[in-house]
């Protein structure tokens, strides 16, 4: 009786382990298939595009590209607008060495560069008014427009910013402008070429040559050319208006009485000094009769 709840409690621990799984599926599971859906549903919707040639040789300074584009459904539009943007990857120069008398082609990669955007307009019709989501353009580029012969690379999108297919690498082969990068140039007057310093990049300027300045002689002496202005100009010594007007004679010191209304001061200052004088010959008389 005492081992009794014993074998209970162990049958009850066996059940619970026994008790079937649930048969819900996992949320993970449930995640990766939505995320599988909507990753197929914009791959779908951003269409296709394709090059007929990866590689174009120039034509006249330009290059003909030859494409396909695809949409997920004909546009609302025949002639939908695009837009072609172009990359620069790198850039092939022809570069004048020394030691070399042809040029040079040197392959400059190039980062961080400015795409250039060709907004054209692709018909997606035929003859009859059709519109469908497929369809073959082609257009041409030129060196009017800034490209030059190099790698490229091109993204096609629409008027309002939405890829198009993936980006593709098109590569634009031609004659770049010769670029002097020897230590002595005797080609300087030479129109194509262009002569850049050492340690420069293409894309520095070309250097110029002034032919206006005369020579300096050779012997060392310096010859002055022309007569100097001098140094003071002929007005410097003019007079001034107001230094020809009159001025008063004199040190400029003033009188006391010269001036207007002085008499009446001075026939008091001789009045009083008149009767100092009275005065004082008074009190000598008087102090001379006293009997001493």
């Amino acid at each position: 009786m005492q081992g009794q709840p014993v074998f209970h409690a162990a049958r009850a621990t066996v059940a619970r382990v026994r008790r079937p799984a649930s048969r819900r599926p996992a949320p993970l599971l449930a995640l990766a298939v939505l995320w599988s859906l909507f990753v197929a549903s914009s791959a779908f919707a951003s269409g296709s595009f394709k090059l007929r040639s990866t590689t174009v040789n120039e034509v006249s300074g330009g290059w003909h590209v030859y494409c396909e584009v695809g949409l997920p459904k004909p546009p609302p539009i025949a002639h939908t607008t695009l837009k072609f943007q172009f990359t620069k990857t790198a850039v092939y120069e022809r570069d004048l060495v020394d030691g070399h008398a042809n040029p040079v082609i040197n392959r400059q990669a190039l980062v961080n560069q400015n795409p250039s955007v060709e907004s054209l307009e692709v018909d997606f019709s035929d003859a009859s008014g059709t519109i469908f989501k497929v369809t073959h353009f082609d257009f041409s580029i030129t060196r009017v427009r800034g490209y030059e012969a190099g790698e490229y690379k091109l993204q096609l999108r629409t008027s309002d910013g939405v890829d198009i297919g993936s980006p593709t690498l098109i590569t634009l082969n031609g004659d770049n402008p010769v670029v002097d990068r020897r230590a002595m140039s005797f080609d300087v007057k030479n129109p194509g070429i262009k002569k850049i310093a050492s340690g420069l990049d293409a894309g520095a300027g070309v250097a110029k040559t002034d032919d206006s300045v005369a020579a300096v002689p050779n012997n060392g002496a310096v010859v002055a050319a022309g007569t100097p202005p001098p140094f003071l100009s002929d007005d410097a010594f003019k007079q001034q208006p107001e230094e020809l007007k009159d001025h008063p004679k004199g040190c400029g010191c003033d009188v006391p009485g010269t001036q207007a209304g002085g008499a009446p001061l001075m026939a008091a200052v001789w009045t009083g000094l008149g009767l100092s004088m009275i005065v004082w010959r008074k009190r000598r008389s008087r102090s001379s009769d006293e009997p001493s």
